[in-house]
């Protein structure tokens, strides 16, 4: 009985294997034209508004003002933290 449970977790561990392999080199090999046209067919079915192309686009760069008032929220959340704290 012992053999018959050390066959079967081994053949467990095989076949986890085997399906995470297959799995990663079917998502490799699938054309990525493909992938983008039924997602696009999809979102026409659904109705919803792709915006798959964020890669490619560059991120706005924060200017002085914005930095500056990310700055303050810093400040408030910390002054807002000691005063959630327990005094000594």
């Amino acid at each position: 009985m012992d053999r018959f449970e050390s066959q079967f977790a081994d053949l467990d561990v095989q076949t986890s294997y085997m399906e995470d392999t297959m799995q990663s080199t079917t998502a490799v090999s699938t054309p990525q034209d493909q992938i983008d046209l039924l997602m696009k067919q999809m979102a026409d079915e659904t109705d919803i508004e792709l915006q798959h192309e964020l890669g490619e686009r560059a991120l706005p760069d924060l200017n002085a003002a914005d930095k500056s008032k990310v700055g303050e929220e810093d400040v408030n959340l910390a002054q807002r933290l000691r005063a959630l704290r327990p005094a000594s």
